[in-house]
């Protein structure tokens, strides 16, 4: 009489859970490659509908937003110059890098502030503000930021009032937008700012993961309802507003074909032509570009001698990689989110090993580096040929290709 049997074997039994281990295992890569490719999606929607709102501001007002640091002050475009520093890098080109502005979008496609800091909004001393701003007028930003003796920008050095105790918004007249309806109110944080000043960022508030400032949102410990406001992706990283250099001081200006440059500060008379474009920031160049749309961008100090293309070494004639795109050449602005690495680097299109700022260590010897300051993480152009940094300083591992997700969105 055969033995009837009521259990599985051991081997069964392993074979059975090796099975479910693998399904599993696929089952959660593919949710997780699921949920990775809607908040790609999502934040694609977000930065096309804050393009669209860039152009509804720029019919109200005749320019585009201008570039706010991180207190919302005004910064004007870097001078363009032929100036290189001792090893040949063009000054330019380099502080262009971080001509850009997190605080720019939701303070004008928003606008978030009470009465005193953008005129509308109720009471400046309220518990809630209605989103709208009045005009602000021809620099852009309500007259903050500028001396009133002088017309010129305060410095970044700290002379003269900050930027917000400067601000005379008209409290009457035409309420401009919102321009940007918000449907999800978590794409919107806070900018730590000092404890002792709501309206002053906090350089320190770096998030080591991203080399980005810190975002607070609704509910967190650091979250101020006064402090400068950034719009953010799927992923919590606060989304870079980018705009072609404008003549400083006239956001609503631009550069001619025919332009000559500023003459530099050795004094050379400069007969170049030069039009600024948005493939100045090697940040916005995509790592990988269809062969249809690509074209080149050199910068050549003087119109003579070595071009730059960006700052990875390169041949004799051209230093590093000149490849960007026809729309980056076309473009007026761009919005840029890091993606799901939450990571950008500025300086190389693609990864170059053992190049500078890409070999796992500093910039030290390379551009960019301010001994004692790179850490201090508060560098941005002041507008008088000055400059300061926004940002800390992110070193890309050198087998990181960081800029590989990072999402871009170019508009005319």
């Amino acid at each position: 009489m055969a033995l009837r049997r009521t259990a599985f074997t051991m081997t069964e039994l392993l074979v059975t859970i090796g099975i479910m281990t693998i399904l599993l295992a696929i089952l959660v890569v593919t949710v997780g490659g699921v949920r990775e490719t809607a908040r790609v999606a999502s934040t694609r929607a977000v930065m096309t509908a804050m393009s669209q709102a860039t152009s509804r501001f720029r019919e109200d007002t005749g320019y585009l937003p201008p570039i706010l640091d991180n207190d919302r002050g005004l910064i004007d475009a870097v001078p363009i110059t032929d100036t290189a520093d001792g090893d040949g890098y063009p000054i330019y080109l380099s502080q262009m890098q971080g001509w850009y502005s997190y605080t720019s979008p939701a303070e004008y496609l928003i606008g978030y502030g009470d009465q005193a800091a953008d005129g509308f909004g109720g009471d400046p001393n309220g518990t809630a503000n209605r989103p709208g701003i009045r005009n602000p007028g021809s620099d852009g930003v309500w007259g903050a930021t500028r001396d009133p003796d002088t017309g010129g920008l305060v410095g970044c050095s700290g002379e003269g009032p900050g930027p917000l105790a400067t601000r005379r918004p008209a409290s009457t007249g035409k309420v401009l937008g919102p321009y940007l309806e918000l449907k999800d109110e978590s794409i919107i944080g806070s900018l730590g700012v000092n404890e002792d000043d709501s309206t002053q960022w906090d350089s320190a508030s770096i998030d080591p993961s991203s080399g980005a400032p810190k975002i607070f949102f609704p509910g967190d410990a650091g979250y101020d309802r006064n402090a400068p406001k950034v719009i953010v992706d799927a992923w919590g990283t606060p989304i870079r507003y980018y705009r072609r250099a404008y003549p400083p001081g006239n956001p609503a200006g631009s550069f001619r074909t025919t332009h000559t440059p500023l003459a530099g500060i050795n004094g050379a008379s400069q007969s170049w032509q030069y039009r600024p474009t948005l493939s100045e920031f090697i940040a916005l160049r995509p790592f990988e570009i269809e062969p249809s749309q690509a074209t080149d961008y050199i910068f050549q100090p003087g119109g003579v001698g070595v071009g730059w293309g960006d700052f990875s070494e390169g041949g004799s004639e051209i230093k590093g990689d000149p490849t960007t795109t026809t729309s980056l050449q076309a473009g007026e602005f761009a919005f840029l989110s890091a993606g799901p690495d939450r990571r950008i680097f500025n300086w190389h299109r693609a990864d170059y090993l053992d190049r500078g700022g890409n070999d796992g260590g500093t910039f030290e010897g390379w551009l960019g580096h301010h001994p004692g300051r790179v850490l201090e993480g508060e560098w941005f152009a002041d507008g008088r040929g000055g400059y300061c940094r926004a940002e800390g300083w992110y070193q890309a591992p050198a087998t990181e290709e960081v800029n590989r997700d990072n999402i871009r969105e170019v508009s005319q």
